[in-house]
């Protein structure tokens, strides 16, 4: 007995050697929790792109905040594709807006009603002073006790007046629908629904309470502008632990869980220190605006976790400029004005002015107006340019001055009691001064009729456009050819960019590659609607053919651009087309390019005479 007892004594020494020695191996798995709680993108005020900022919040296995993570810890991946990270800190001055939940059902008579109003209590007095807080409570009906404040004392005050309804039953999914509803009329931002209960939802009788579902309340917290994450808490051994924490998990909140009603101040006091341990990362998107999927990973000390959300990025403000003339430039006679438009937004009308004067409007593309200046004074004028959209609402403006420059006055015929030439001494020099002067006055008056005649060119051209003029060129469509030895040509008559407007991109390959990345034969990089790789001209039999890309996503699946391609208002779609002079081809939804046939292409052939007999597509029907 003596050696056995012996025997186990170093057995336990060496178990707690080991326990010592390995305490990560034999206590517990080092693990980490990252919820993504928020995301909100804002466009740029510099570019062409969105402010994509996250809220989310890291925990250890134990549920205390990680509080050390830098932007190499974690990875970023929108719509597959992975992103740069611009920075990630604490949270530090951002304000948070909270529902608080409270159930008031029969159960939570006694101990459970009195240790939530202290919980709660407790809670609200720990927020910042620019916190927003309102308080609900819940049982057969939905109450609001308060509505958003920032007056803590007056929340506490009448948190401190609930009571429980007796016999009354547990409509659940109803008030946290509701909460839900109620955070999306604040600012966006930090939001928050924190929902406390100790039951399951149902009558006192049994049956559900709510007309809602657990499916209906998940839907709505993650969708839309109503996505908000819900702090669950649950109290009590009746409360469905596997609902509320799918609510916590999938809406980006967390579920706690206590089965004393005395350890609710201990649930509140975490509940706050997750809350003030949140991180915000940003990064920058260039995708368009509309829904979009985002995946963020953590890497703390070999410890690995994945958090996915859904997120809207809306639609990018719109842009105006003066294209036509410039800021400060001297104008006479007739002129055209002309103005470019970006952004996401349905422009409806461009209105212009002169000295706050409406002098016309355009209502489609190209944006421009012709003015005849001859019936203004010399001097300057303030040009208006003002886009609509629906609803006659103001999108954009931009404003310019130009000069109009003094007429030249006409030539003043003799009178009759100016001298006679036969007055003035007749010289050689005086003849000489004489005939110089005459042939300036010819000259100038030459000068002004083909001047004249110029611009009644241009004016003409402006009021009957047969096709839009290359900016870089000068030349109507009729006059623009691609290179001899090109198969046909693109010209860049809409972009983001306003540099491509006018640019000519000449198809010499059998293959030519269009799209935002820098690895296409004809590259947008500043078009961000413009998929990476978007679309490809293949030379067949003579003919110009166009049709998207299909590029393979991060898990493999094959997936065409975005925003689509147009050929004549045409969607492509999974067709291939044959390009013909004067067809519109639209990459996503604002650049906009005309083709023109190369003298060495077929102008007149169809689409099935251009197909290989043996190709599989011949029979496709127009």
């Amino acid at each position: 007995m003596h050696k056995i007892s012996v025997q186990r004594v170093s057995f336990f020494g060496a178990v707690l050697i080991l326990l010592f020695l390995f305490p990560s191996q034999t206590l517990a798995q080092n693990t980490v929790d990252l919820a993504v709680q928020y995301v909100e993108g804002t466009p740029k005020t510099d570019a062409v792109a969105y402010d994509v900022k996250v809220f989310l919040s890291v925990i250890d296995s134990a549920g205390n905040p990680i509080r050390d993570l830098k932007a190499e810890n974690f990875t970023v991946a929108e719509d597959s594709q992975k992103v740069a990270i611009d920075s990630v800190d604490l949270v530090k001055n951002e304000p948070i807006s909270i529902v608080l939940l409270i159930d008031t059902s029969g159960s939570m008579a006694g101990p459970g009603i009195e240790n939530a109003r202290k919980a709660a209590t407790s809670f609200v007095s720990g927020l910042d002073a620019n916190d927003l807080v309102s308080v609900l409570t819940f049982d057969n009906t939905v109450k609001t006790v308060i509505d958003f404040s920032k007056d803590h004392k007056a929340v506490t005050d009448d948190i401190a007046l609930i009571n429980s309804t007796e016999g009354a039953g547990t409509c659940l999914y109803d008030a946290a629908y509701q909460a839900v509803k109620m955070t999306a009329t604040v600012p966006a931002g930090r939001r928050a629904v924190v929902l406390l209960t100790d039951g399951v939802d149902e009558k006192l009788g049994g049956g559900a309470c709510s007309t809602h579902t657990e499916d209906n309340l998940v839907e709505l917290a993650t969708s839309g502008n109503t996505r908000v994450p819900i702090f669950t808490l649950g109290m009590g051994g009746k409360v469905n632990q596997a609902g509320l924490n799918r609510i916590g998990s999938d809406t980006g909140g967390r579920y706690l869980y206590s089965t004393n009603p005395n350890q609710l101040d201990a649930l509140f006091l975490r509940l706050s220190e997750q809350l003030r341990s949140q991180y915000v990362l940003h990064y920058t998107s260039l995708a368009g605006s509309g829904a979009h999927g985002l995946a963020i990973s953590v890497d703390y000390l070999s410890a690995k976790d994945t958090d996915t959300r859904n997120f809207l990025l809306p639609a990018m403000p719109t842009h105006m400029s003066f294209t036509s003339p410039t800021d400060g430039q001297e104008v006479s006679g007739k002129a055209q004005f002309a103005v470019s438009l970006s952004g996401g937004q349905t422009v409806q009308s461009v209105v212009f002015q002169i000295n706050g004067q409406v002098i016309g409007s355009v209502n489609t593309t190209p944006y421009q107006l012709g003015i005849d200046f001859g019936s203004y004074p010399a001097g300057n004028l303030t040009v208006k340019a003002i886009a609509y959209g629906a609803g006659n609402v103001e999108l954009a403006n931009t404003s310019i001055t130009v000069k109009v420059a003094a007429s030249i006055p006409a030539t003043p015929a003799p009178s009759s009691n100016q001298p006679s030439l036969r007055t003035l001494t007749i010289g050689g020099g005086v003849l000489a001064l004489l005939l110089i002067v005459a042939g300036v006055v010819v000259f100038t008056v030459v000068q002004r009729r083909r001047e004249e005649h110029r611009r009644d060119q241009e004016w003409n051209r402006a009021q009957n456009p047969v096709e839009p003029a290359s900016p870089a060129e000068d030349r109507t469509m009729d006059s623009w050819e691609p290179s001899p030895d090109a198969l046909g040509s693109l010209l860049v008559e809409a972009s983001d960019d306003p540099t491509m407007i006018g640019h000519r991109f000449d198809i010499t390959g059998s293959m030519t590659k269009l799209g935002r990345s820098a690895d296409n034969d004809f590259p947008f990089p500043k078009d961000s609607p413009v998929s990476r790789h978007h679309a490809e001209i293949r030379e067949k039999n003579g003919g110009l053919f166009l049709s998207e890309v299909e590029s393979p996503d991060s898990s493999g699946q094959v997936k065409r651009p975005t925003y689509s391609t147009f050929v004549n208002d045409r969607k492509v779609g999974e067709e291939s087309i044959l390009l013909q002079t004067g067809d519109v081809i639209q990459l996503g939804k604002r650049v906009r390019l005309r083709y023109q046939a190369g003298r060495t292409a077929s102008q007149e052939r169809t689409y099935d005479s251009l197909m290989p007999d043996d190709d599989p597509e011949k029979t496709r029907e127009e």
